[in-house]
């Protein structure tokens, strides 16, 4: 019996000592092993590519659950042909789950559950001289193996991109959280415009600012984005310098802009790339919460020249495929100045409650689906007013129908624009207006019919404050008074051949057709003509 137990605590002994031994090797093969992939991975970070460069200050590496870690790594990214710093990302840490080494050893590609990047600052140096497309390419070059992530997520973002001839800000934004799933990349697709495949993401940011151009400025509060909405606060786009300050700044005219938005919210967004060519974005309805729009036209400043094509041309010329199938404008207001006279600050048209909703925005419908828009607002605070506005994108001749009906309107509510812009003043009331346009970019014809009551037109001395009684006189000679001498009524009037000035806004066309069919409407017989 002792030995038995003698064997037995000997085999015990043996099993044990195996089994120690069994795991210090495993141990110090896995210490080994870290070693070993660390050193590779350092070396491959060392010589990763002539245009990324990575400091950092540690490597945590774990082959059992297969993690990497960088602990505040130092990212530069050159340019290819300038060799200058073209982006500088700083971070807090780059972590790594599940990273498979056979495949990245020994399969050409790298295989990855998760990376997580936190408190990324990035800086982009924008270039103007070099083009997207040649940086694009220049670093597709560096990718030599296949991609597939599960999960890649930004936390705690912060970027800045700067134009690197001036070092102006071009866009900056803070609090940037990302998610985006089911990332593939492949060699074989490298030389498509979009070599990334992916599910599904989130994005979220807080207070950004984008340069739009020389002169306005983007800002948005907050934004929300993913594969079911965009969602959008505090939106507004305003003209860096004051009103003044612009015309000093400019040769031609250019408005004043100052728009912010309560909230735009995007539903059921897609985007992407068609047949690798084009570039494409939908929606099923765009919503515009309580837009406030003013806008500053100095007439002082000269005339822009240049050709203003109408919407139905714009949208036609996009350089990618819209479709937009409804945009609501919720609870709108306009106001538009225009200042013709040097001693004045100009005159107001107000556009107030204003509610719209716009079918078919975009360039990618058929010609049975017109673009189209029905407009419900307040003129001058006081004035229903409703718009129904139609166009055939596809038609190279611009055809369009624009109808207005406009209620009761105090005559006088119309001369905080009239006595600035004009010198002239109005009385009386305008009790109810219909006019329809129809043309094109070339020619149009109006017919208008109104009713009026006690309608007298004053024209103002040069002082722009009292009547001058001898021109106001001629004037009125030949405005009727009122429209209860004609049938129903109504006056009416029309217009044929209306010239569009091809280089002044579609608002201008309206203009040019509603003058001279008030005009014939007032100082006419009044009659409708008979087609």
């Amino acid at each position: 019996m002792k030995g038995y137990l003698y064997d037995m605590d000997k085999k015990l002994k043996k099993g044990l000592i195996i089994g120690i031994s069994v795991a210090i090797v495993l141990v110090i093969g896995i210490l080994c092993l870290n070693f070993f992939i660390k050193n590779k991975l350092k070396n491959g970070l060392d010589n990763l590519s002539k245009t990324v460069k990575i400091q950092y200050q540690d490597i945590h590496v774990n082959t059992l659950t297969g993690s990497v870690a960088l602990i505040n790594p130092h990212i530069f990214i050159y340019g290819k042909a300038t060799h200058n710093i073209t982006a500088e990302i700083e971070l807090k840490k780059i972590a790594i789950s599940n990273l498979s080494y056979w495949d990245y050893f020994f399969n050409d590609k790298i295989s990855v559950e998760d990376i997580l990047l936190n408190d990324p600052k990035v800086i982009y140096n924008h270039n103007e001289l070099v083009s997207l497309k040649s940086s694009q390419n220049s670093y597709k070059d560096d990718f030599k193996k296949n991609i597939d992530i599960e999960t890649i997520e930004i936390v705690n973002g912060n970027v800045q991109v700067f134009n690197v001839s001036n070092d102006s800000l071009l866009l900056k934004s803070e609090d940037v959280n990302f998610k985006v799933n089911t990332i593939s990349v492949k060699k074989s697709n490298l030389k498509h415009k979009i070599p990334i495949t992916f599910k599904d993401y989130y994005l979220t940011y807080n207070n950004l600012f984008y340069k739009l151009n020389d002169y306005d400025n983007l800002f948005l509060k907050h934004a929300d984005f993913n594969m079911d909405f965009y969602k959008i606060k505090d939106l507004s786009i305003k003209t860096k310098y004051s009103k003044e300050a612009l015309s000093k700044h400019i040769s031609v005219e250019r408005d004043y802009f100052d728009l912010t938005v309560d909230s735009l919210l995007v539903e059921k967004p897609d985007f992407g790339i068609k047949n690798d060519s084009v570039f494409y974005f939908e929606s099923n309805q765009v919503n515009v919460y309580h837009p406030n729009f003013k806008v500053y036209r100095d007439k002082l400043v000269a005339d822009d020249l240049s050709s203003k094509p109408l919407y139905s041309k714009s949208l036609r010329d996009l350089d990618f495929n819209l479709t937009l199938n409804t945009v609501l404008l919720k609870n709108a207001h306009i106001i538009y100045t225009e200042k013709v006279k040097e001693e004045t600050k100009g005159g107001d048209l107000v556009f107030s409650k204003l509610n719209a909703k716009i079918n078919n925005v975009g360039n990618t419908y058929k010609s049975d689906n017109k673009t189209s828009a029905h407009i419900e607002a307040f003129f001058m605070e006081d004035a229903p007013l409703n718009v129904d506005w139609s166009f055939d994108v596809n038609d190279i001749n611009d055809e369009f129908i624009f109808k207005a009906e406009i209620g009761t309107l105090d005559a006088n509510h119309m001369n905080q624009f009239m006595e600035p812009n004009l010198n002239l003043k109005l009385n009386g009331q305008i009790n109810k207006t219909y006019f329809t346009i129809n043309g094109t970019d070339n020619t149009s014809l109006i017919d208008l019919k109104l009713q009026y009551d006690d309608f007298e037109v004053i024209m103002l001395q040069q002082n722009g404050k009292e009547k001058n009684k001898f021109l106001s006189g001629i004037i009125n000679l030949f405005v009727s008074k009122d429209s209860k001498d004609t049938s129903n009524e109504f006056r009416f009037g029309s217009a044929k051949d209306v010239e569009r000035d091809k280089t002044k806004s579609v608002f201008n066309y309206l203009w040019l057709n509603i003058k001279p069919a008030l005009l014939n409407a007032m100082t006419g017989d009044g009659k409708e003509k008979t087609k």
